[in-house]
């Protein structure tokens, strides 16, 4: 019984074994390497301590701190060497140290060489990136200064650092954007708040940007001295934008409402929209449309202006819209009242009264109508 098993753990563990090398020959055709670069990651913890003394000192080191950078770097000289049992151990470190740190006697080096052979005795030979930057004393921006990789910033635990990293990655990004031409973060409109200047909110704002009404775009249209360009004309009606229009077709399909009289509803009658879009078309009065005296404080008629009377749907012009509430207001009609009277529901005439959305052309003529009577 035990022979099966051992049997069957022996077979598993060859599977496994098998299995191993394929993956590791797998990986070797797949990435082979440049064996005519010998360049790992010793090697350049190694350049970048010699980087931080000719940084610090333009040079080789010529002050006393040359014991510190021998003890940083000693690990990894010793491993280039190939060990402490090598035989010309104490060469390669004289002869880093005659490049990097010279003023450094050989008595200093040998003392070097019998700490750091005490700590790897006790298995602590090798440095952390963050316990040799504390011991190079490495600030931030010599860090990026020189570009160092493997060796963490001085005093900067794993957290602090992480944040580090972020705060970097963050800064790269943002200037990979700007390079592709997108506006920075501190210039956009949330930063900036622009109807904030324009006393009115956010939404609204952005509201009237996207259908072509702010007073900056108005202004814009109206100072252009040139020829209008037709690429701009909508080819229904040949006179709005095509910001300022709106999509052709019924919003919604609501049942018809009942006992509709000349100011609304009749009391006790149930309240429902008239369906957008199907309001009659009546033909407008061929001597224009007027304005009532009271409403301008006038003692006579006074004619609405071209733009009013040449309205033939979409967003409605800033005049018509102070007609409309005038007429509102001197008749004592509810805007309930005035929306049944053009065939359009209290929230599209609402809408239509703030800028947000345009009226059909069949609602842009019954509002003339209304206006006329």
């Amino acid at each position: 019984m035990f022979d099966i098993w051992d049997r069957i753990a022996a077979e598993a563990v060859e599977r496994a074994k098998a299995q191993s090398q394929a993956v590791a020959l797998e990986r070797k055709i797949r990435a082979p390497r440049n064996r005519r670069s010998n360049w790992t990651g010793d090697r350049q913890t190694l350049h970048e301590i010699g980087s931080v003394i000719h940084g610090r000192h333009l040079g080789p080191c010529d002050t006393d701190d040359g014991e510190t950078y021998l003890r940083a770097a000693l690990p990894w000289i010793v491993t280039k060497a190939g060990g402490f049992l090598a035989d010309d151990l104490e060469r390669h470190v004289t002869d880093w140290c005659r490049a990097a740190v010279p003023r450094l006697d050989l008595g200093a080096i040998r003392g070097c060489l019998a700490e750091a052979q005490e700590r790897d005795e006790r298995q602590r030979l090798w440095w952390s990136a963050q316990d040799l930057g504390d011991l190079l004393r490495l600030s931030t921006d010599e860090r990026e200064r020189l570009r160092i990789t493997r060796i963490r910033p001085a005093g900067m635990t794993a957290r602090k650092f992480a944040a580090y990293q972020r705060a970097r990655e963050a800064e790269k990004a943002k200037a990979r954007r700007i390079a592709k031409g997108a506006t920075p973060r501190e210039q956009s409109k949330a930063q900036l708040e622009p109807w904030v200047a324009l006393n009115m909110s956010r939404a609204t704002y952005f509201r009237r940007q996207q259908a072509g009404t702010l007073p900056a775009q108005i202004r814009d249209r109206e100072t252009v001295s040139s020829s209008p360009d037709t690429k701009y004309l909508q080819s229904a009606t040949g006179q709005s934008h095509v910001a300022e229009q709106t999509a052709q077709g019924p919003a919604r399909k609501p049942r018809l409402s009942l006992n509709v009289g000349a100011v609304g509803h009749a009391p006790g009658a149930k309240v429902r929209a008239i369906p957008p879009g199907h309001a009659v078309a009546l033909p407008s009065p061929k001597e224009g449309v007027f304005e009532h005296p009271d409403l301008l404080g006038g003692g006579e008629w006074k004619q609405i202006n071209e733009v009013v009377t040449a309205y033939d749907g979409g967003v409605l012009p800033d005049a018509l819209v102070r007609a409309v509430r005038d007429a509102q207001r001197v008749r004592q009609m509810t805007q309930e009242a005035v929306a049944r009277q053009i065939g359009v529901s209290r929230p599209q005439l609402a809408n239509a009264l703030q800028g947000r959305f345009g009226l059909s052309r069949s609602a842009a003529a019954n509002l003339l109508v209304w206006l006329a009577a």
